[in-house]
Order: C-alpha cells, then structure tokens, then sequence
C-alpha cells in the first residue's frame, strides 16, 4: 500500500517535470547541437529532483494544505463579503485549469478537493 503510494508521487513529480526535462533536451541537442555533459551526474542530479519534488509536495499536502482548508472554511462560515471579493481572485481559488475549488462557496465542481487529486 505504501509503496503504490510513494510510486504515485513519484510518477506525478516526473510527469510535472518531464516538459522541462524536453525543453532543456531539445535546446541542448537541437539548439546548441551538443551532448549533455557529464550524463551521470545530471540523471542523478534529475532522480534528486524528482525526490525532492515527491518529497516537497507530500509535506505540502500533510501540513500547509490543511490550514488553508480550515483557514478557507472558517473565511467561508464569516461570511465577510469584503473579505471573500478580496481573496478570490487569488490562486488559492483557481487552479491551473481554470476550474473552481469545490470550499469555494460552491462556484466549482461538486467533487472533495481531497478526493482524486486537483479540483
């Protein structure tokens, strides 16, 4: 079970990289027309990365994530309406594809923010 977990992150960190990981390959063989220097030490510079990228998420999800969540319900249940047009073009809010998180007063999609990943 914790492993399938930890392959999870994993995967995603990588897939969060791999645009950039094309990018500086392209330029470096395309562009620049040169090989990669010291190939060993950038692919284990690149498994650190995406470690460290698992790793920092993770600590996101299990200690910034859920203040934010009980910060935004409590802002919610006040119902400070200067306070709630002030922060919600925030990118609290919105997410990269433009959908609404769901604790946004219901303006997004109806499923748990916890639950499959991004809103």
């Amino acid at each position: 079970m914790i492993i399938k977990i930890i392959l999870t992150k994993i995967k995603s960190a990588f897939t969060d990289l791999l645009p950039i990981i094309l990018v500086i390959a392209f330029f470096q063989t395309i562009v620049l027309k040169q090989p990669l220097p010291q190939m060993g030490e950038v692919l284990f510079g690149a498994l650190l990365v995406v470690a460290g990228l698992s790793l920092f998420v993770q600590g996101l999800e299990m200690g910034l994530l859920p203040i934010g969540e009980s910060m935004a319900h409590a802002l919610a249940r006040k119902g400070s309406l200067f306070w709630l047009l002030c922060l919600c073009p925030c990118p609290w809010v919105f997410n990269h594809s433009g959908r609404t998180c769901p604790y946004s007063r219901g303006l997004g999609s109806s499923r748990n923010c916890r639950q499959g990943g991004p809103y």
